[in-house]
């Protein structure tokens, strides 16, 4: 298989995509991705209904030849997808975590 920046960008793109399906699909909880939140939080309720996002709403109304449900299932989508990423954002880490990388820069091709 030939590596190309399209290949790759088609990868980058499609990870969020598979992510967002494979929520909404329930695959999630086939890894055990909502027991282990559950148990982490003490809680075994379900996330609240999606609300509506200015995002959510912008790309159902671009998209021309969807119904109406699928018009609902894209915000329902996007606000799912924002909501996670909040969770994520929001999540502080502390000075006694080590950076996962160390910096290195690339030597000059100069002579």
């Amino acid at each position: 298989m030939k590596l190309s920046r399209r290949s790759v960008a088609r990868a980058m793109l499609g990870v969020p995509v598979a992510a967002a399906a494979a929520s909404v699909a329930g695959i999630g909880s086939f890894f055990g991705v909502r027991q282990a939140r559950a148990a982490e939080d003490g809680e075994s309720a379900p996330p609240a209904a999606p609300d509506d996002s200015p995002l959510g709403r912008f790309l159902a109304r671009q998209e021309e030849g969807l119904t109406s449900e699928e018009r609902r299932q894209v915000r329902k989508n996007v606000a799912q997808i924002e909501r996670s990423l909040k969770e994520v954002r929001d999540f502080t880490l502390g000075n006694d975590v080590p950076p996962s990388v160390r910096f290195q820069p690339l030597k000059s091709k100069r002579s």
